[in-house]
Parts: C-alpha cells; structure tokens; sequence
C-alpha cells in the first residue's frame, strides 16, 4: 500500500530523471557549445524543491485513502474516482467504484456487521454506528471540523475491541497503521504516531494500552487545524494537514486525561459468553467478509450520506460533545435513519470514569469480582487490597512495597473520596454499594468495639 515520504535533494536528483532528460552546454569538438546529458547535481536538486513553482504549481495533497471517496460537485453528492482528487485534495490510492444500494438496505446491512458485538449499552451501539460513518463524512467535506478518536474499550481481553475498528477500516479498503505501547513511555509513543502521520495513511491504532495514558501530543492532534508538526529522528520536523487522520484506541481500562476523554468517542463492549459461535462467512469470519466485499459496504456508507445530503444534511441540536459539528451529524443519521437511540446517551458518564484514576480502578476491581464469581459477597479494604494484588489492579496512590495497614488505609482513603455523596455508585452495568456497620471487638478489654465498612458489588 502506498505510503507518503520526504522527497529530499539526494533522492530527487534521480526522481526529477524520471520526467526528462536533464542537459548541460559543453565545448564542441570544433570549439561552439552543444548540449550534453548530465545527471543531476544535488544543489540543483535542492533549489528545484524550493522554486516557488514548486510550491505553487503541485496539487497539495491533505492525505490519503484507498477507495473512492463521496463528496458534493455542483450541488450533487457524487464519488471520486482514483487519482488525485481536486474537490478534496486527497490522493486515491485505490479501490473499486462503490456498488449502488438503496438506503434502506444500506441500513440493515451496516446494522448487521455490529449485530454480533455485545455493546454495553443502546448509546454504545449508536456510537459504533458514527464511527463507521464519520471517515466517509470527514473526508468527503460533510463535516468541516474534526472528528474524535474512536475509544474502544472492553471488559476482557478478546471481545473485539480491536477487530471492530478494523472491520471501520476495512470498509475503507485500508488497514490499521499500528502504534504500539514500548519502552521508553509516552515520547515513543509520541514518535511512533509522527512516522505514521508522515506515512499518510489515514486509520491509525493505539492498541491494547494498558495503565495511564497522557499524551498531551496526541490531545493537540486531535484539534489540530491546517498543519501539525512532527518530528522524527534523522528528518527534523515535517507539518502535516492532519484533518483527514482517523485515530483508534483500544484498552481493556481505559484511564486518560479529561482532555483527551473530551476529544474521544468512548465505545464499550463486553466479551460474548462462552462458547457463543460468530457467523462464518463464504469469504472466512466478519474482517474477511468485508475486505471480500468491500465496494459494496461502501456503497452502503455512501447510500446513508446520499440520503442525509438529500434531506438537506440535517442535525440534531444535541451539545454534550465538544465536537459539536460531529456529535449533531452523526446523531441525526444514527436516530432518523438507523432508528438507534441518541449517540451520547451514556457517554459523559463515560468520559468522566475514564478520567478518573479511582473510578477506572473501581470498574477494574468490580470486573474482577464478577471473574472470580464473587458477586453480592461483602469486602473488607483488607480484602479488596488482597484481590487487587492477585488480580494486578494497581490501587491509585498506594506505592510498591506498601505493608497491608498502609493498603487498607489508601484503600478506605479512596472509597472515602468515591463515595463522598452517596453509598452508592453506578459503574459500567455494577452497582457497587459501601455499608457501614458496628463490630464487637473479640477481646473486650480492646474496647467495646468499632466502625466498619464494606463494599458490595452487584450487577445493575
């Protein structure tokens, strides 16, 4: 798949030869001047790439995509061919022409590749709905502004986090360009996301990241207009058009900054039972169904934006996202064409646990209640300390090598804060409820007694 690079002098002394033939005036054997071929000096090279025809005369290209895109002409939401594409600057690098599909099909069969994930609730869905639609949108000029970063987080590892965004992709004829979490914390990750903004390619996945994530780099990104500065070793800095970007993540606990949860599209789903069969296809599983039959899911994305540009490309008046633009789109086409509930319902409650150390790791400690089939069983801070040591769940504050008083006392610290308000609290389909109550001490002579609290976590 094509990727974009840095053309520097050394290369384009031999690239600028692909298109002509470059010569010099020599002395003639009878003493005038003829014209002789040469190759290209890297000085001349160099002052080449930066004559002003250069600069001006080349279609500026604001990235790249692998199937044809859907944008207005003259009133008329038409697709692109390959190619350069003027309308929208983008470079097409591939793909086969969209089939034609009536939107009510369109619909249903867009329905049908999220039928088998197991979404934790109806506004998760509708957000999953978005996010197959929003690059075609952002693309083909629909919506002006950004897009958020689709958030994708689960509650065990293997329940399709990660394989749903790539079926978003697939539908554009592309694959994911993988950031992965290395040593060297969040700078590599920073460096890793600049070398794939300069590649171009446009879906780009944080995958399977585990702990904090802080990357004020990657929160700029996510507003940035017009260009964005990278930097990589060797190559100094290059600006990219970053507008037509298309970022993932994915984790099984999400725990971010609440600027980067604002600039999200947080989209939860839970691992299907045991034993349950996914649908198998002629092409293989759900991936290899959709790159098989890839222009006709396109040509179901484009039907939907055909029918919402028709209808004179109405929006809801719906605000509890900060990209308003988008959250207004995608929420009329996901409740007036997919007849989905609204696309943010559930979603704050999302954003401000995923930004909160201890109601990230409250939701971790209730998953791991619920794994070790201890649900509607009362625990001590001792207890939770003990279950979060074998389970890896790291308590927020405690250090390493804290003595069990200290982890119970950071414990309760930590539920005191939760539970400020009321005793009870709802995370992500639990209810976890603290209870206080008055325990005789075994030695009388100790003191008649003391206060003690449990936590009780039950499904909601």
């Amino acid at each position: 798949m094509l990727a974009l690079d840095i053309l520097r002098p050394s290369a384009a002394r031999s690239f600028l030869e692909k298109f002509g033939r470059l010569m010099v005036l020599r002395a003639g054997a009878k003493g005038g001047q003829v014209l002789k071929p040469t190759n290209c000096p890297q000085k001349m090279a160099d002052a080449l790439l930066h004559t002003e025809e250069a600069r001006t005369l080349l279609p500026r290209a604001d990235g790249l995509i692998n199937c044809p895109i859907i944008r207005v002409v003259n009133g008329v939401a038409v697709p692109s061919g390959t190619g350069y594409d003027s309308v929208t600057r983008l470079l097409v690098t591939g793909g086969q022409k969209a089939d034609e599909v009536d939107v009510t099909t369109a619909t249903e069969a867009l329905l049908g590749l999220l039928e088998e994930f197991e979404f934790q609730s109806d506004g998760d869905k509708s957000r999953a709905v978005a996010s197959l639609l929003s690059p075609s949108l952002k693309a083909g000029g629909f919506i002006k502004g950004r897009v958020p970063a689709d958030v994708a987080e689960a509650d065990q590892s293997q329940s399709g986090k990660t394989y749903r965004q790539k079926v978003v992709a697939a539908i554009y004829n592309e694959k994911v360009s993988l950031v992965t979490s290395r040593e060297g914390g969040v700078g590599s990750v920073d460096e890793s996301l600049n070398q794939k903004l300069i590649e171009g390619r446009p879906f780009i996945q944080f995958d399977n990241f585990r702990g904090r994530f802080d990357s004020p780099h990657l929160e700029a990104f996510l507003t940035a207009e017009g260009s964005f500065p990278c930097r990589v070793p060797h190559r100094g800095e290059v600006t990219v058009p970053p507008e037509n970007y298309f970022v993932f993540l994915t984790s099984n606990g999400v725990d971010t900054t609440r600027d980067l949860a604002n600039r999200s599209n947080i989209i939860r789903i839970r691992k299907k039972p045991p034993g349950f069969v996914f649908t198998k296809f002629p092409e293989g599983d759900l991936l290899a169904h959709v790159r098989a039959r890839q222009a006709y899911y396109l040509g179901c994305v484009f039907a939907v934006i055909r029918h919402w540009h028709g209808e004179e490309q109405p929006r809801t008046d719906e605000t509890r996202h900060d990209f308003r633009e988008w959250v207004q789109v995608v929420d009329w086409l996901v409740q007036n064409v997919f007849g989905l509930g609204p696309v943010m319902d559930g979603h704050k409650e999302a954003q401000e646990r995923v930004s909160d150390p201890a109601r990230v790791w409250l939701r971790s400690l209730a998953l791991a209640i619920d794994q070790t089939g201890e649900l509607n069983r009362d625990f001590t801070a001792t207890e939770i300390h003990s279950l979060c040591e074998s389970a890896d769940i790291a308590i927020p504050g405690l250090r390493d090598g804290a003595d069990e008083d200290k982890a119970k006392r950071v414990v309760g610290t930590v539920m005191a804060r939760l539970f400020r308000d009321s005793d009870t609290l709802d995370v992500d389909g639990y209810q976890v409820t603290r209870e206080e109550r008055y325990v005789s001490r075994d030695n009388i002579n100790a003191g008649g007694g003391f206060k003690s609290k449990t936590y009780t976590v039950r499904k909601s």
